[in-house]
Protein backbone atom coordinates (compact mmCIF):
# COMPACT_ATOMS: atom_id res chain seq x y z
CA UNK A 1 0.00 0.00 0.00
CA UNK A 2 1.27 3.43 -1.15
CA UNK A 3 1.32 5.80 1.95
CA UNK A 4 0.41 9.37 1.24
CA UNK A 5 1.61 11.73 4.14
CA UNK A 6 -1.31 13.67 5.43
CA UNK A 7 -2.05 14.29 9.13
CA UNK A 8 -4.77 16.37 8.58
CA UNK A 9 -6.45 13.78 6.25
CA UNK A 10 -5.69 10.96 8.94
CA UNK A 11 -7.67 13.04 11.51
CA UNK A 12 -10.93 13.45 9.47
CA UNK A 13 -11.02 10.10 8.87
CA UNK A 14 -10.67 9.32 12.54
CA UNK A 15 -13.67 11.30 13.44
CA UNK A 16 -15.77 8.91 12.03
CA UNK A 17 -15.36 6.32 14.45
CA UNK A 18 -16.68 9.55 17.28
CA UNK A 19 -20.15 9.69 17.82
CA UNK A 20 -21.10 13.37 18.34
CA UNK A 21 -24.22 14.58 19.94
CA UNK A 22 -24.76 16.13 16.74
CA UNK A 23 -24.70 13.06 15.14
CA UNK A 24 -28.02 10.91 14.39
CA UNK A 25 -27.10 7.24 15.13
CA UNK A 26 -27.67 5.58 11.92
CA UNK A 27 -26.17 8.63 9.66
CA UNK A 28 -22.99 7.89 12.15
CA UNK A 29 -23.06 4.29 11.37
CA UNK A 30 -23.29 4.74 7.68
CA UNK A 31 -20.26 6.85 7.94
CA UNK A 32 -18.18 4.47 9.62
CA UNK A 33 -18.67 2.08 7.50
CA UNK A 34 -17.93 4.20 4.27
CA UNK A 35 -14.52 5.37 5.80
CA UNK A 36 -13.81 1.69 7.03
CA UNK A 37 -14.56 -0.74 5.20
CA UNK A 38 -12.69 -2.85 2.86
CA UNK A 39 -13.34 -5.46 0.04
CA UNK A 40 -9.80 -6.04 0.30
CA UNK A 41 -8.08 -8.03 3.12
CA UNK A 42 -4.72 -7.03 3.46
CA UNK A 43 -1.21 -9.20 3.68
CA UNK A 44 -2.78 -12.51 2.34
CA UNK A 45 -5.45 -13.01 5.33
CA UNK A 46 -7.55 -15.82 5.16
CA UNK A 47 -11.30 -14.75 6.33
CA UNK A 48 -14.27 -16.75 7.29
CA UNK A 49 -17.29 -16.68 9.35
CA UNK A 50 -18.26 -18.73 12.09
CA UNK A 51 -21.04 -18.64 14.68
CA UNK A 52 -18.73 -18.80 18.17
CA UNK A 53 -21.45 -19.27 21.51
CA UNK A 54 -24.42 -18.33 19.16
CA UNK A 55 -22.59 -14.86 17.73
CA UNK A 56 -21.82 -14.23 14.38
CA UNK A 57 -17.77 -13.91 14.19
CA UNK A 58 -14.83 -13.21 11.88
CA UNK A 59 -11.91 -15.73 12.14
CA UNK A 60 -8.96 -14.23 10.35
CA UNK A 61 -5.58 -16.46 9.99
CA UNK A 62 -2.56 -15.04 8.68
CA UNK A 63 0.01 -17.25 6.17
CA UNK A 64 1.95 -17.25 9.55
CA UNK A 65 0.13 -18.04 12.45
CA UNK A 66 0.78 -19.96 15.65
CA UNK A 67 -2.04 -22.47 15.89
CA UNK A 68 -1.88 -22.24 19.62
CA UNK A 69 -2.71 -18.42 20.00
CA UNK A 70 -6.14 -16.45 19.22
CA UNK A 71 -6.90 -12.64 20.14
CA UNK A 72 -10.58 -12.05 20.58
CA UNK A 73 -11.45 -8.78 19.21
CA UNK A 74 -13.60 -5.86 20.76
CA UNK A 75 -14.33 -3.31 18.29
CA UNK A 76 -14.56 0.20 18.97
CA UNK A 77 -17.37 3.02 17.60
CA UNK A 78 -18.67 4.59 20.57
CA UNK A 79 -20.69 1.57 21.45
CA UNK A 80 -23.15 2.47 18.31
CA UNK A 81 -21.37 2.08 15.77
CA UNK A 82 -18.57 -0.54 14.09
CA UNK A 83 -18.93 -4.02 12.60
CA UNK A 84 -16.89 -6.81 11.31
CA UNK A 85 -16.78 -5.49 8.18
CA UNK A 86 -14.93 -1.55 9.37
CA UNK A 87 -12.73 -3.08 11.47
CA UNK A 88 -11.66 -6.38 9.01
CA UNK A 89 -9.00 -4.12 7.76
CA UNK A 90 -7.02 -3.21 10.86
CA UNK A 91 -7.69 -6.57 12.11
CA UNK A 92 -6.64 -8.26 9.43
CA UNK A 93 -2.96 -6.03 9.92
CA UNK A 94 -2.76 -6.58 13.70
CA UNK A 95 -3.69 -10.61 12.46
CA UNK A 96 -0.64 -10.62 10.66
CA UNK A 97 1.84 -8.90 13.06
CA UNK A 98 0.94 -10.83 15.75
CA UNK A 99 1.04 -14.45 13.33
CA UNK A 100 -2.32 -14.84 15.57
CA UNK A 101 -6.11 -15.87 14.31
CA UNK A 102 -7.88 -13.17 15.17
CA UNK A 103 -11.71 -13.50 16.27
CA UNK A 104 -13.68 -10.14 15.84
CA UNK A 105 -17.51 -10.74 17.56
CA UNK A 106 -20.58 -9.40 15.81
CA UNK A 107 -21.59 -7.39 19.22
CA UNK A 108 -25.20 -6.09 19.86
CA UNK A 109 -25.11 -2.13 19.39
CA UNK A 110 -26.45 1.00 22.00
CA UNK A 111 -28.75 2.34 22.50
CA UNK A 112 -31.20 -0.53 20.91
CA UNK A 113 -28.98 -2.91 22.95
CA UNK A 114 -27.29 -1.16 26.06
CA UNK A 115 -25.30 -2.56 28.35
CA UNK A 116 -24.23 -4.88 29.24
CA UNK A 117 -25.79 -6.64 25.65
CA UNK A 118 -22.69 -5.84 23.95
CA UNK A 119 -20.25 -7.32 26.98
CA UNK A 120 -23.02 -10.25 27.08
CA UNK A 121 -22.00 -11.13 23.65
CA UNK A 122 -18.24 -11.06 23.81
CA UNK A 123 -18.58 -12.59 26.73
CA UNK A 124 -20.27 -16.06 25.25
CA UNK A 125 -17.61 -16.01 22.05
CA UNK A 126 -14.65 -15.91 24.98
CA UNK A 127 -16.30 -18.42 27.35
CA UNK A 128 -16.74 -20.91 24.16
CA UNK A 129 -13.17 -20.00 22.84
CA UNK A 130 -11.35 -20.68 26.63
CA UNK A 131 -13.90 -23.78 27.16
CA UNK A 132 -12.75 -25.32 23.73
CA UNK A 133 -8.70 -26.07 24.88
CA UNK A 134 -7.84 -25.63 21.28
CA UNK A 135 -5.80 -22.53 22.43
CA UNK A 136 -2.82 -22.35 24.57
CA UNK A 137 -2.54 -18.65 24.96
CA UNK A 138 -6.09 -16.86 24.42
CA UNK A 139 -5.55 -12.93 24.16
CA UNK A 140 -8.28 -10.10 24.90
CA UNK A 141 -8.05 -6.85 22.56
CA UNK A 142 -9.53 -4.09 22.31
CA UNK A 143 -10.30 -0.30 20.96
CA UNK A 144 -11.65 3.08 22.31
CA UNK A 145 -15.43 1.95 23.78
CA UNK A 146 -14.54 -1.44 23.28
CA UNK A 147 -11.71 -1.03 25.99
CA UNK A 148 -14.56 -0.62 28.53
CA UNK A 149 -16.10 -3.45 27.35
CA UNK A 150 -13.37 -5.92 27.13
CA UNK A 151 -12.38 -4.32 31.01
CA UNK A 152 -15.75 -4.67 31.92
CA UNK A 153 -15.67 -8.18 31.01
CA UNK A 154 -12.34 -8.89 32.67
CA UNK A 155 -13.70 -7.57 35.80
CA UNK A 156 -16.88 -9.72 35.89
CA UNK A 157 -15.51 -12.74 35.38
CA UNK A 158 -14.12 -14.87 38.19
CA UNK A 159 -10.79 -15.69 38.62
CA UNK A 160 -10.20 -18.89 37.42
CA UNK A 161 -11.49 -18.42 33.97
CA UNK A 162 -9.85 -14.79 33.66
CA UNK A 163 -6.42 -16.81 34.53
CA UNK A 164 -6.97 -18.59 31.54
CA UNK A 165 -6.68 -15.11 29.36
CA UNK A 166 -2.98 -14.67 29.22
CA UNK A 167 -2.67 -11.06 27.58
CA UNK A 168 -5.20 -7.99 27.28
CA UNK A 169 -4.04 -5.67 24.57
CA UNK A 170 -5.70 -1.60 24.48
CA UNK A 171 -5.41 0.74 21.89
CA UNK A 172 -6.83 4.23 22.62
CA UNK A 173 -8.96 2.72 25.31
CA UNK A 174 -11.99 4.49 26.76
CA UNK A 175 -11.56 3.58 30.46
CA UNK A 176 -13.90 6.53 32.86
CA UNK A 177 -16.93 8.47 31.93
CA UNK A 178 -16.97 9.70 35.50
CA UNK A 179 -15.26 12.67 36.81
CA UNK A 180 -14.38 16.21 36.26
CA UNK A 181 -13.36 16.26 32.50
CA UNK A 182 -16.87 15.11 31.58
CA UNK A 183 -18.80 18.10 32.23
CA UNK A 184 -16.04 20.31 30.56
CA UNK A 185 -17.17 20.72 26.94
CA UNK A 186 -13.96 22.54 26.14
CA UNK A 187 -11.65 19.56 26.57
CA UNK A 188 -10.67 18.14 23.23
CA UNK A 189 -8.12 16.97 21.12
CA UNK A 190 -7.80 16.56 17.18
CA UNK A 191 -10.46 13.80 17.03
CA UNK A 192 -12.38 13.83 19.97
CA UNK A 193 -14.03 15.89 22.97
CA UNK A 194 -15.27 15.04 26.50
CA UNK A 195 -18.66 15.58 25.22
CA UNK A 196 -18.47 12.99 22.38
CA UNK A 197 -17.61 10.48 24.84
CA UNK A 198 -19.97 11.66 27.86
CA UNK A 199 -23.05 11.43 25.37
CA UNK A 200 -21.70 8.05 23.60
CA UNK A 201 -22.09 6.54 27.26
CA UNK A 202 -25.37 8.25 27.94
CA UNK A 203 -26.39 5.45 25.28
CA UNK A 204 -24.68 2.87 26.84
CA UNK A 205 -25.76 2.94 29.44
CA UNK A 206 -27.95 5.02 32.35
CA UNK A 207 -26.59 7.70 34.29
CA UNK A 208 -26.29 6.39 37.74
CA UNK A 209 -24.33 3.16 36.38
CA UNK A 210 -21.31 5.05 35.13
CA UNK A 211 -20.08 4.81 38.49
CA UNK A 212 -20.21 0.55 37.38
CA UNK A 213 -16.77 -0.48 37.07
CA UNK A 214 -17.94 -2.61 34.26
CA UNK A 215 -18.70 0.39 32.75
CA UNK A 216 -15.91 2.77 34.06
CA UNK A 217 -12.84 0.26 34.70
CA UNK A 218 -10.97 2.79 36.53
CA UNK A 219 -13.37 3.12 39.50
CA UNK A 220 -12.16 -1.03 40.40
CA UNK A 221 -10.31 -0.93 43.29
CA UNK A 222 -6.69 -2.13 43.66
CA UNK A 223 -7.80 -5.29 44.89
CA UNK A 224 -9.53 -6.01 41.82
CA UNK A 225 -7.05 -5.57 39.50
CA UNK A 226 -5.07 -8.37 41.30
CA UNK A 227 -4.56 -11.38 39.59
CA UNK A 228 -5.22 -9.57 36.55
CA UNK A 229 -4.17 -10.70 33.11
CA UNK A 230 -0.92 -9.04 31.70
CA UNK A 231 -1.65 -5.62 30.04
CA UNK A 232 0.20 -3.73 27.23
CA UNK A 233 -1.74 -0.15 26.31
CA UNK A 234 -1.23 1.78 23.31
CA UNK A 235 -1.92 5.11 22.54
CA UNK A 236 -0.88 8.71 21.11
CA UNK A 237 0.48 11.49 23.39
CA UNK A 238 -2.23 13.74 22.18
CA UNK A 239 -5.21 11.63 23.28
CA UNK A 240 -7.38 13.68 25.88
CA UNK A 241 -7.45 10.27 27.74
CA UNK A 242 -3.92 9.72 28.02
CA UNK A 243 -4.10 10.44 31.89
CA UNK A 244 -6.89 7.50 32.11
CA UNK A 245 -4.66 5.14 30.08
CA UNK A 246 -1.57 5.99 32.73
CA UNK A 247 -3.40 5.56 35.55
CA UNK A 248 -4.85 1.91 34.54
CA UNK A 249 -0.66 1.51 34.28
CA UNK A 250 -0.30 2.34 37.67
CA UNK A 251 -3.23 0.56 39.03
CA UNK A 252 -2.25 -2.87 37.47
CA UNK A 253 1.51 -2.26 38.68
CA UNK A 254 0.43 -1.69 42.25
CA UNK A 255 -1.84 -4.64 42.17
CA UNK A 256 1.18 -6.52 41.37
CA UNK A 257 0.31 -7.05 38.10
CA UNK A 258 2.42 -6.40 34.61
CA UNK A 259 1.34 -3.35 32.47
CA UNK A 260 3.03 -1.71 29.47
CA UNK A 261 2.46 1.55 28.37
CA UNK A 262 3.24 2.77 24.71
CA UNK A 263 2.98 6.39 23.87
CA UNK A 264 3.28 7.58 20.25
CA UNK A 265 4.75 11.40 20.72
CA UNK A 266 2.70 13.38 18.27
CA UNK A 267 -0.51 10.45 17.89
CA UNK A 268 -3.94 11.27 18.16
CA UNK A 269 -6.96 8.75 19.45
CA UNK A 270 -6.91 5.30 17.54
CA UNK A 271 -3.96 6.98 14.59
CA UNK A 272 -3.36 2.82 13.97
CA UNK A 273 -6.41 3.01 11.88
CA UNK A 274 -5.18 5.69 9.47
CA UNK A 275 -2.70 3.28 8.04
CA UNK A 276 -3.04 5.12 4.46
CA UNK A 277 -1.60 8.94 5.97
CA UNK A 278 -0.04 8.13 8.65
CA UNK A 279 3.53 5.89 8.62
CA UNK A 280 3.65 5.64 12.44
CA UNK A 281 0.64 3.46 11.89
CA UNK A 282 1.79 -0.05 10.61
CA UNK A 283 4.63 0.82 13.25
CA UNK A 284 2.70 1.12 15.60
CA UNK A 285 0.77 -2.18 15.11
CA UNK A 286 4.02 -4.06 14.67
CA UNK A 287 5.12 -3.02 17.61
CA UNK A 288 2.51 -4.64 19.19
CA UNK A 289 2.56 -7.62 16.92
CA UNK A 290 6.82 -7.91 18.38
CA UNK A 291 5.16 -7.63 22.03
CA UNK A 292 2.91 -10.73 21.79
CA UNK A 293 5.37 -12.51 19.97
CA UNK A 294 7.61 -12.14 21.86
CA UNK A 295 6.05 -12.84 25.06
CA UNK A 296 5.08 -15.73 23.72
CA UNK A 297 8.62 -17.49 23.38
CA UNK A 298 9.63 -16.81 19.69
CA UNK A 299 13.40 -16.34 19.25
CA UNK A 300 14.39 -13.15 17.83
CA UNK A 301 15.27 -14.35 14.58
CA UNK A 302 11.82 -15.94 14.37
CA UNK A 303 10.04 -12.22 15.09
CA UNK A 304 12.84 -10.90 12.68
CA UNK A 305 11.54 -13.17 9.43
CA UNK A 306 7.34 -12.19 10.65
CA UNK A 307 8.23 -8.76 10.68
CA UNK A 308 10.05 -9.02 7.39
CA UNK A 309 7.30 -10.74 5.84
CA UNK A 310 5.26 -7.84 7.55
CA UNK A 311 6.54 -5.33 5.74
CA UNK A 312 6.32 -6.70 2.70
CA UNK A 313 3.12 -7.63 2.45
CA UNK A 314 1.87 -4.16 3.60
CA UNK A 315 3.58 -1.07 2.02
CA UNK A 316 5.41 0.36 -0.48
CA UNK A 317 6.56 4.41 0.65
CA UNK A 318 6.18 7.16 -1.34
Amino acid sequence: MEIKLDRRAAVKKLKALVFSPKNEVEIFRSKLEKKFKSDFIPNHVELSEKNIGGVKCDVLVPELCASSRVIVYVHGGSFVGGSRDSWRSFCSILANAASSKVVVPEFRLAPSYPFPASMEDVEKVLGEILDSENFSEVILAADGSGASIAMGLMLRTEEKKRSMVSKIVLFSPWLNFCGEKFSDKKIRDEVLSSEDIRHAAGLYTYSSNLENVQVSPLKASEEEFSNFPEVYIQCGEKEILLEDAETLNQRVLYAGGKCTLDVWPGMMFMFQMADEFLLESHSAVEKVGHYINKQSGLSDDEIKERERLMRENNMTVE
